[in-house]
């Protein structure tokens, strides 16, 4: 299972990843904004961990759906949703996600990229789920910050070469702090 998916966040760190605290000083609602959704999407969480924006997704969203590398991680993530309109969580590693061609029409993806191991395999997965007209949104630290800890750096260059190697047109990038939402949009035909 964990072939598309190098490195991973330990499981057992779940609550670092999704607590009170953390929720005051991410900008969540503030990505979610950004990202432009409408109230009729279906809006896919890849590599959802516990849930830290799937939940707030489902705000905005008609239809969320949570799939991560880690069962230990669905598992906090479907207990974080309880309360809210999240019911569908998947296990996958990206290279086989049991949903139907043209499923989404937003695939959210933040602090992921940089974990893949089988980039390719796992973009071309997400084109595939998602509709015509829909969006790749890959969000990664593009730039050195004050604080030491969280992932590594990724250039957004080469976050939209491999989005274009996949057949993804240019959406464009958003800056929030030193992370950067790379946009990846999926051709009508």
């Amino acid at each position: 299972m964990d072939k598309g998916v190098g490195h991973v966040y330990p499981a057992k760190l779940a609550f670092t990843l999704n607590n009170a605290l953390l929720r005051l000083f991410q900008p969540v609602d503030k990505v979610i904004e950004a990202l432009g959704i409408e109230p009729d999407d279906v809006v896919i969480d890849f590599g959802c961990g516990p849930g830290l924006y799937t939940v707030p997704l489902a705000r905005k969203a008609k239809r969320v759906i949570g799939i991560d590398v880690q069962a230990g991680m669905l598992e906090k993530a479907t207990s974080y949703a309880e309360r809210s309109d999240v019911k569908e969580f998947y296990l996958s590693d990206g290279r086989g996600i049991p949903l139907p061609d043209s499923t989404a029409d937003l695939v959210f993806m933040r602090w992921v990229y940089h974990e893949l191991e089988d980039r390719q395999a796992v973009l071309r997965e997400m084109t595939r789920i998602l509709k015509p007209d829909g969006r790749l949104a890959i969000m990664e630290k593009t730039r050195r910050g004050f604080r030491p800890i969280g992932p590594p750096t990724v250039s957004a260059s080469r976050i939209a070469d491999s989005i274009g190697d996949v057949g993804l047109s240019a959406g464009g990038e958003i800056q929030i702090g030193n992370e950067s939402i790379v946009i990846g949009k999926r051709s009508s035909n």
